[in-house]
């Protein structure tokens, strides 16, 4: 356990591509939105660990915990209109004035409590980290008729994931710079206000679960032991 580590699960949106409730999909015994919960809960801060679940859903999510992880001591916080909004919400329920906050999309059910401390660390000494993979396809941008433009330099390039940590505070006054834009991810938030974040190669499975198709790709991911 991480005395001063908050986590905030972000479980609240839409799902519009995947054509339902991906988050309550059954994955190796667990709705999908609890493998984060029940991997991230030994190592938050008692009390500390946030679900941001969808707007009205909260007795549903709730008793799913309640079924699989029963005392959890979950605290939950409704989702908002975007995923800023939604985040927003998770960090005003965090007990802790100071310290470390993880944000994780409930959609990556690999992501293990082993990266969460590796990234921690990293972020102890840089004010944020998060997980990546460097880009190695060739990339193209095209015209609208779909021709293409050019070839993109993929040097330096890096596709990010989840959980992305940061100092408390920072974080919080990042949001609180910018309080009505929709961001991507909580990196570019963070940036935003000015603060320095690094990127470290995460070389495990962390798939983010998008499409139908994914679930089955997740069957073939090993959590990482």
């Amino acid at each position: 356990m991480i005395p001063d580590l908050a986590v905030v699960i972000v479980a609240g949106g839409s799902a519009r591509r995947f054509g339902g409730d991906k988050l309550m999909v059954n994955f190796g015994g667990l709705p999908l939105f609890l493998h984060s919960v029940k991997e991230f809960l030994p190592v938050a801060a008692p009390g500390s660990l946030v679900v941001v679940h969808p707007a009205g859903r909260k007795e549903e999510f709730a008793r799913q915990a309640e079924l699989f992880l029963p005392g959890s001591g979950i605290v939950w916080a409704a989702g908002g209109a975007c995923r800023s909004a939604s985040v927003r919400s998770g960090l005003a329920q965090i007990p802790l004035e100071n310290g470390i906050v993880a944000v994780h999309d409930a959609a990556r059910p690999l992501a293990s409590a082993s990266l969460l401390e590796e990234l921690v660390a990293a972020a102890r000494r840089c004010g944020g980290a998060i997980p990546g993979k460097p880009v190695t396809d060739t990339l193209k941008r095209c015209d609208e008729s779909g021709r293409i433009a050019e070839t993109v330099s993929r040097a330096g390039l890096w596709r990010v994931e989840t959980p992305q940590v940061f100092d408390l505070a920072k974080l919080r006054a990042a949001y609180a710079q910018n309080p009505d834009a929709d961001f991507t991810d909580d990196a570019a938030v963070y940036a935003a206000a000015g603060f320095p974040c690094s990127v470290i190669h995460n070389r495990a499975d962390n798939l983010k679960i998008t499409y139908p198709a994914d679930v089955a790709l997740l069957e073939r991911c090993p959590r990482e032991a």
